[in-house]
Parts: C-alpha cells; structure tokens; sequence
C-alpha cells in the first residue's frame, strides 16, 4: 500500500509558528542547562571529565547520542531505504567490540588516564605529540563534515545558506558546552538521544505501512552470507568490520572514551561501555526501519536524503518543527562532544595550565571551519556516505594497533614504533581505496598491519637504544 506524498503548501503564520517553535522550546532549555548544574572547583578534571562522577545511565546515553549524530538521522534512513537490513550484522560487531574493549582495553586507559588518553601511550613528547596531532587532523575532518551535514539538512527544511545554520549550530552548542564543561554537555546529550529515540519511533508510528505490505512481503532478509572481496556489505565482513571498528572508535578515540572515564569507577564504566552497544543497535535498527517504511509509502523519493525530502515535501508544520529539532540535538551532541574531546588533546599537546575553555574554543573554531570548508568539497564529492564513514579510517588502523601493543606488551612506545603504525594504517586505506576495497576489508587490513609494523618499530627502536 502507498501513501501519496502531499505537495507543500504555503504556510500561514500560524502554521510557521508550529515550525519554529519546537525549536525554540528545545534550544531555551539547551540554554538553560549550565545554570542548574552544581558549580564546583574550575579543574581539567572537572570540566573534561565531570570530576569523574558520571553514573553508568548517563555516560551510556550520552554515549549513544554522540555516535548516533546526523549520519544517522541521514544515511541509516538510506541503507533501510534499499532494504540494507543486514546492517545489523554491523550492530552486532560493535556489540562484540565494545565487550573486548570493556574487558581487555579499558582498565590500562582508565587508570592511566587524567585528560588525554594518548599521554601514557607515548614514551616521550615526541610520541605523544606525533600521536595527538595526527588524532586532532582525523577528528577534525570526521567531525567536521558530520557538523556540515547537520546544517545542509536544516537549510534543506528551512531554506537559506547552509553556513548560516552551520554557524548558528555553532554558537548554540558554544555557549552551553563552553560554560558547563562536560558535565553540560553529557545532560544535553541525554535530551538529545531522548529526542533522537522517540522522533525515530514517531515516524515509525506515521509510516507504519497497512496490512497490505506485510501480507505481501516475506519480511526483510537480514543476513547475507555471500562473500565478495570488492564488496563487504555481507554478513561476515559486516561483522567483524564493526567489531574492528569499535576497539578504534571505543577503544583508541578520546571523544567517546571521555564519557566513559567520566565515570566514579573501573566496574562502572565497563558496564556503561558494553551496554552502550545495544543502545546505539537500538536507535541504528530503528531508523534503518524508518528508511523501509519510507519506501514502502514512497519509493520515488530518490537515491539520498529521503527522510528529508518526506518531511519537506509534507504539509504538517509540527513535523517539519520536530524533524528541525532532531537535526539540531543530532548535529549539537557531535559537535559539543567534538569540542571538549580535542580541547582536551590541544591542552596536552601545548601541554598548557590555561583554562581548559580556551582549548575547547580553539576547537569549536576549528570544527566550525571544517564544517564550512565541507561546503565546498560536497560539491566535488560523489558519495556523502563514503566520505562521512571513511574520513577516520585513515588514522583509525594505526591507533589501533598502537592501543593494542599498549594494552598487551604493557609499554609505551617511542616515535618510530608510533610513525611506523600511523604510516602503514594510512597508506593501507589508501591503497585499498584507489583499488576500490570495501570499507570493512580496508579496517581490517589496515589495523593487521599497523599492529605488525607496531611491532616490529619496536623491536627496532629496542635494538637501536642497545647499540648506543
């Protein structure tokens, strides 16, 4: 059964009242958040870390709403469009990921941790700095176009430039996250993976397609188990390329670990760390539903962004007003959470006394630039998936293996070790991308041969130091 989509009509100014104001309510209380919270001591710790007093409920939901940013909102409604239901299997190798890293990873970067996560793995300044430099670039273009599309999908509601939004967005997210530290930036993250949750089960609730379509459908195929080395969208490779990819992202990646060495204890943390996989499968299976009964009701809505053209081309003001709130918490939990993370690794790489604020200003600078710059590049980009999934993979390898080598041969590693790992991981991505690999073969290869080069940069920096 098909659902006809209602042309646009021209709103009254009652109506466009309906649109802004969900706006509005939300970013009055985003607003409001720094003045309830309990003022304490102006410490790193406190404004990077919550004075290590988080509970396992809201690191996890904060967890969630950082990852689950506006690639979800965008491309997960996509792959559910053309029937990509076994992205679960993807799902399931974060779940199995984020266990190991619980298990194996986390207890030596919990203890050896005060801001930084990179300074124990680094055996001296020059490692650390190599290191911490090279995640900043990473971070910077990762984030930066998660941020760029969150403001191309509001200009695509609203009208008018994208780097209007992108600004807005900006200035919004900089007042509160800047006065309230991570402490403000974990309740707001809360609100927001609430309203990212509850709009998902909304459109569900509205494109729940007739009993026509389930008469006539077998039901999605969710598991594929051929095997194509130029393709790794199946079931195997799905797998292991998620879990692979949580011991970088959960394991390896100060934005989503600081939330969780937020909180009071080592037991505590782990248990926010393992259920946050569920949560995260939780909201990627539910607008991966949302993008199936999009189809269903309109398969004409073209290759990309098809959730915003439905809410475009709609003619109920209050869910053009709620979908507006839902790109603006999704693209606001990346970007706060962005900012405080590299904050933390500019201050430990100037190694500086200033106030942490300053650092995470520097960086909300920097990500605001790289969000406009994505102006630019989107034009000359084919493939917005690829370039929002692939931009970590390049640096995602080498740390890694640097990690691994960290956490299981219990020593920090020198320059050469970290140049080595860092250099193989990203010159792998790229040859496996001009060759036109699959993302999850080239995660694979490139965390294999970091850790082997790792390895042996070691056992050759050993050597050198005995011949002195």
């Amino acid at each position: 059964m098909q659902h006809c989509r209602a042309p646009r009509q021209n709103q009254s100014v009652f109506s466009m009242e309906f649109v802004y104001l969900p706006l509005i309510i939300y970013l009055a209380i985003v607003f409001a958040v720094p003045f309830f919270l309990k003022k304490e001591a102006a410490t790193d710790e406190s404004y990077f870390l919550a004075g290590r007093k988080l509970g396992v409920v809201s690191s996890l939901l904060s967890v969630v709403a950082t990852e689950t940013s506006v690639a979800t909102v965008l491309i997960f409604p996509a792959a559910g469009y053309a029937g990509r239901w076994n992205l679960l299997a993807l799902c399931l190798g974060y779940i199995v990921g984020r266990i190991l890293v619980a298990r194996f990873y986390l207890k030596s970067i919990y203890e050896m941790t005060d801001t930084s996560i990179y300074k124990a793995v680094g055996a001296d300044n020059g490692a650390r700095g190599l290191l911490e430099f090279a995640y900043l670039l990473a971070k910077y273009i990762s984030s930066g176009v998660r941020f760029f599309m969150g403001g191309l999908a509001l200009a695509e509601l609203f009208g008018g430039p994208v780097a209007l939004w992108i600004l807005l967005t900006a200035l919004v997210a900089g007042i509160y996250s800047l006065s309230g530290g991570l402490k403000a930036v974990v309740v707001t993250d809360q609100l927001q993976g609430m309203i990212l949750f509850l709009m998902g089960l909304g459109f569900l609730a509205i494109l729940w397609p007739g009993l026509d379509y389930w008469h006539h459908t077998a039901g999605p195929a969710l598991f594929s188990w051929t095997i194509d080395l130029k393709d790794g969208a199946h079931t195997i490779p799905l797998f292991f390329g998620g879990l692979v990819v949580s011991i970088g992202s959960h394991g390896a990646d100060q934005d989503l670990l600081q939330r969780v060495l937020a909180v009071r204890n080592l037991k505590l943390a782990r248990r926010s760390l393992i259920l946050s996989g569920p949560g995260a499968t939780v909201v990627i299976m539910t607008f991966i539903a949302v993008g199936a009964f999009l189809f269903a009701a309109d398969p004409n809505l073209g290759e990309r962004g098809q959730l915003v053209a439905f809410v475009k081309h709609s003619a109920n003001p209050v869910l053009s007003g709620l979908f507006a709130v839902l790109v603006a918490a999704a693209s606001m939990s990346t970007l706060d959470s962005a900012i405080h993370s590299t904050g933390a690794v500019w201050k430990s790489l100037l190694q500086s006394k200033k106030s942490g604020r300053w650092f995470s200003l520097i960086s909300l600078v920097a990500l605001t630039l790289s969000a406009l710059s994505f102006i630019y590049f989107a034009q000359k980009a084919d493939n917005l998936l690829a370039l929002a999934l692939g931009s970590m993979n390049y640096i995602n390898g080498g740390l890694i293996g640097i990690f691994t080598y960290f956490v299981f041969w219990k020593q920090s590693l020198s320059v050469l070790p970290m140049t080595l790992s860092l250099g193989s991981g990203f010159l792998m991505t790229l040859a496996l991308n001009l060759i036109g690999i699959h993302w999850t073969y080239i995660t694979l290869a490139s965390s294999f041969m970091a850790l082997i080069m790792c390895l042996a940069g070691q056992w050759l920096a050993t050597r050198i130091a005995m011949q002195r």
